[in-house]
């Protein structure tokens, strides 16, 4: 869906923008550090929020573009999207492990999911755009993206002298 990307590229132009127009030295810490809770925000938090309204008020879209049957196991996959949409979001104000909690439970949920989008796909022959697109290289793509910066930030954060 257009509207994913879109937020996708929300959270890259929004992390170069704060990046240039902040007055605090562009250090390498500091890039990771910004473009990881842009990516937390935007990425998780906003997308999450995006996909808990469409599986709570928009059930029989949502099914029909995933290709699966609408449910009441909609309502609930809503609950667990606004649960991580909330916790993207509070990365804003929250650093630590709190950020490694939030990377973790997302990452093992959202991989899961995209495994099922391609059991789907193997089992069913399900090639719906829901199933085989976005949602999947999302599913994916952002929870890769979250391990690998934070491990980045990480190992610099050991490495600056702020942290000693």
């Amino acid at each position: 869906m257009f509207i994913y990307a879109a937020i996708l590229l929300m959270g890259i132009i929004g992390f170069f923008i704060h990046l240039f127009v902040s007055k605090q030295p562009k250090t390498p810490l500091r890039i990771v550090e910004l473009f990881l809770v842009y990516q937390l925000v935007f990425s998780l938090g906003l997308s999450s929020f995006l996909a808990f309204f469409g599986l709570m008020f928009m059930t029989q879209f949502v099914a029909d573009y995933s290709g699966w049957p609408a449910c009441p196991f909609e309502k609930l996959l809503a609950n667990v999207n606004l649960g991580y949409g909330v916790l993207g979001i509070l990365c804003i104000w929250y650093r630590g492990t709190f950020w490694f909690a939030t990377i973790l439970g997302s990452s093992i949920w959202l991989i899961a999911d995209g495994i099922t989008h391609l059991a789907d796909l193997y089992y069913n022959n399900n090639t719906s755009p829901g199933n085989i697109g976005m949602p999947l290289y999302t599913d994916i793509i952002v929870p890769v993206v979250l391990i690998i910066l934070y491990v980045i930030y990480q190992r610099l954060s050991n490495k600056s002298p702020q942290s000693q």
